[in-house]
Order: C-alpha cells, then structure tokens, then sequence
C-alpha cells in the first residue's frame, strides 16, 4: 500500500454507460447498489452528530498513482490466470475516516444505461467472489488521514472452471454513518461508491438477443371520433455471454391497413443473463377491435467493444390486443336511446290525441242524440194536446 498525496484525482465521467452513483444503504437491510461518479461526499445525519462531511474519490491507479482509465478493463483473459492491479482512494475531508474496500459483483442495468450491483450484504459469487486485496482477503478496513489517499493493490483471481464470455463487478469503497431510528435503536448506513470491473474470459463467445414477456393495453380517446393510443411492455433478455446493445422499434397494427410505429432509443449495454424491461406507447390508432403489436430488436455491440459477429437482422415479438371504441359505442346508445324515446313519445302523443278525437267524436254523437231525442219528444207532445 503506496500513500500518496495527489493535488488532483480526475472526476471523468465513466464511459460505457456505466455510470457511478452514490447510494446509501442501512447494514441491516441494504438495497441495490449503482455504480456512479468516482468521486463523492456524505455527511452523518443529525442524529450521529458527526462534525462534518466526508469527502473522498475512487480511481484505477498504477503502481504509484491514479492513471486515466475509467473502469478496471480486462479483455481475453484464459481460466486460470491472475491479474494484479491497483485502486486509488482519496480521502478529501479534514479529518481522518474509516474506509470499507472490497469487490461485488453487478446484477444488471436499468433502461437508462445505469450499473446496479449487489447489496452491501450480499456476498459475490462471480468476478466479485475473484477480488482479493493485500494479503488475499476479500475487505480491507483502513483508516486515511485527512488530505491522503493509498493505493491498494489487489489481484483479480480467474477460476479454471471460469465460464467464457463477460463478467461484470465494481470495486467498491464504502463509508458507514451511525444512524438512530426512530424507535432508538442505532444502525449503520454505507454510502458506497465505485470503478466498473469488466473481465472477458477467453471461449466460445456467443451473442445473442430475445424478447419476451410483452403485453398489451389500450387507452380509448375521450371523443368518439378521436384517435386512442397502445402501451406495449416488453422485456429484453441476452441469452449469450457477452456484452450487448441494439436498436428497437415497436409497432401495432389493425384493421384496414390501420399502423403506428416508435423508433426507440438504443439499448444500454446488457449484461449476459440479464433483461431490461420497457413500456412505449404508440398514438393514432382508433379502437376498431383486434391489433397486434409487433416487437423488433436489432442486436448491437457496445461502443469500444471487441469485434464479434452479431446475428443479422432482428428478433421479434408480438402479441395481440382488442381496442373496444367504448365513446362510439356510448354515442350509438345515446343515439339508439334518443330515438326510442322520439318514438314512443310520438306514439304516446298519437294515442293521446287520437283519444281527445275519440272523446270528442263521442261528445258529438251524444250531443246529436240528444237534440234528436229532444226534438222527437217535443213533436209527440203536441200531437197528443191536439
């Protein structure tokens, strides 16, 4: 361990889209870690009464010095072999701190391109499980003065029974804060941060992408003669060993030659084993029953990446959707209900009137009776006087 007093560590962002992000996580219950910028600053929380932040930065280095790398890059390494390497930590607060090193293994990416990685509490069993520091331990617990940083040596350990193709970890600094919870009891959080490890080892190298798991929904518009709109989730899986990108575009289709298509953005790179969900959503589409939305993924190789052949053309997936046009629907029913009603209203009135005709037809008929009756009865009057 070199001890080492830089005016300056670089702050490059990390390329590949790995980036490093600073992430707090409780000892008892820590929860995925993301890899982000090198350099960070954390502060006790009120409760631990700690007297000021904590400010330090992580690097690849040399032997005596932090070196402009920007992860920790290995490429075509055979089973079996031992790498031997360096990380630079910096501590730039006043006062001396306790640092946590150690190597995890990554769990993923998420659709923005960031590296997530073990809890705290987990244990690696991949290229995190092959870290080890002076002395072949797996964590180092070293206090840096104010001011200072070291340079750590380590090895990185290949297997003989290494599975070929690309394996992916960070190696990581971390910080404990004594918190209180609320119900008083004190616990320690870990603010960590970290440099990506990259390791290609040498085999068969296979590449390949496939899409799963979609589904499908449809959101009417308000108007019933207005367009709706598809959701369409998917997942993204890579079922090779190396690392993978790709270009992708959803489409969805329907009756009378009906379509909308979205050209997505990029894939982030894609960890072997791993899958990335997305959701898109296309408009202009009106709900006129069954469609079917289309998924097409091109693989790719990440920048900077190796040569290798990649399957031409795409990997598709598809799955089917009714659109209901529930407004048109509600407008023929209201329609429908507005008629009924015209109609029967006109019969009511037809009948109502027809028996005011009726009543009227029988006043008269009564009213001529009568005068009839009473002239007739006059007449006999008479004839008898006579």
């Amino acid at each position: 361990m070199n001890v080492f007093h830089p005016r300056r560590v670089p702050g490059r962002v990390l390329a590949g889209g790995l980036l490093l992000a600073a992430i707090v996580t409780a000892a008892a219950a820590a929860g995925p870690a993301a890899l982000a910028s090198r350099s960070s600053s954390a502060g006790p929380s009120a409760q631990s009464g700690g007297p000021e932040r904590v400010t330090w930065s992580v690097s690849p280095a040399g032997a005596t010095a932090p070196d402009y790398r920007t992860t920790f890059s290995y490429t075509n390494i055979k089973p079996g072999s031992t790498i031997f390497d360096h990380v630079a930590v910096f501590n730039r607060s006043r006062q001396s701190v306790a640092f946590l090193i150690y190597g995890t293994d990554a769990t993923g990416t998420t659709p923005a391109g960031v590296l997530t990685l073990l809890p705290a509490n987990k244990k690696p069993r991949d290229i995190g499980s092959w870290v080890k520091l002076g002395g072949g331990i797996s964590q180092l617990s070293i206090v840096i003065p104010a001011g200072q940083g070291i340079i750590e040596p380590f090895k990185v350990a290949v297997p003989r029974l290494a599975s070929p193709g690309d394996h992916t970890g960070g190696m990581m600094v971390a910080v404990g804060f004594p918190r209180r919870t609320t119900k008083g009891s004190v616990v320690v959080a870990y603010q960590r941060i970290g440099v990506p490890i990259e390791l290609r080892v040498a085999g068969p190298l296979h590449a390949g992408l496939r899409v799963e798991s979609i589904s499908t929904g449809f959101r009417s518009p308000l108007s019933p003669f207005g367009n709706g709109s598809a959701t369409v989730s998917y997942s993204v899986q890579n079922i090779g060993n190396v690392y993978l990108t790709g270009s992708q575009v959803v489409s969805v289709t329907g009756p009378f030659g009906m379509s909308s298509k979205l050209h997505l953005k990029n894939l982030p790179t894609v960890l072997p084993g791993d899958s990335i969900r997305y959701t898109a959503q296309t408009s202009g589409l009106y709900p006129l029953g069954p469609m079917t939305a289309h998924v097409s993924v091109s693989p790719g190789l990440p920048s900077g990446a190796p040569p290798l052949a990649v399957p031409a053309g795409y990997v598709t997936g598809t799955a089917s959707l009714f659109a209901v046009p529930w407004p048109l629907i509600v407008l023929i029913l209201l329609v429908i209900g507005v008629a009924v009603a015209g109609w029967r209203g006109r019969g009511w009135r037809q009948r109502r009137l027809r028996a005011k005709l009726d009543a009227a037809a029988e006043s008269a008929r009564r009213e001529t009776e009568r005068r009839l009756l009473g002239s007739k009865g006059a007449a006999t009057g008479q004839q008898e006087q006579a």
